[in-house]
């Protein structure tokens, strides 16, 4: 029984491999969010900018084509309308451990990653936003 039910988070869902952004959108929405998605950081973005629901939280990808996940991540820093938006990196690559890397990013999950502990970990990023 969840009462704030009626007011649903939104979540960028950004992966370049179509079956698994299927499977992180079905997850998502199955766990109550507004699910929003693009193939690339570019895309991304321009979702972010047509959308009419504020996006709560960022899941990327580190590794796509056209705009990586680090480079989305920079841009979202710095554009001050998305700047504090939660940031989760969910991605095959380990990336380094740079001050600007880590800066970035609220979370960085290793695939393969459970989808409970992907749920966990983004419910626990936006409470931190203290949402």
């Amino acid at each position: 029984m969840k009462e704030e039910a009626s007011v649903a988070r939104c979540i960028l869902v950004v992966e370049d491999n179509e079956e698994v952004r299927s499977i992180l959108v079905d997850a998502f929405e199955a766990a109550g969010y507004c699910v929003l998605y693009a193939g690339h950081g570019e895309e991304a973005f321009e979702v972010m900018g047509r959308s009419k629901c504020t996006v709560d939280v960022i899941v990327t990808d580190l590794r796509m084509p056209v705009m990586d996940g680090l480079e989305f991540a920079i841009k979202i820093r710095s554009d001050r309308r998305y700047a504090g938006i939660p940031m989760v990196l969910l991605s095959a690559t380990p990336i380094r451990s740079s001050t600007e890397n880590l800066a970035v990013f609220s979370a960085v999950l290793l695939k393969p990653c459970s989808l409970t502990r992907l749920i966990s970990t983004v419910e626990a990023v936006c409470a931190t936003k203290g949402e």
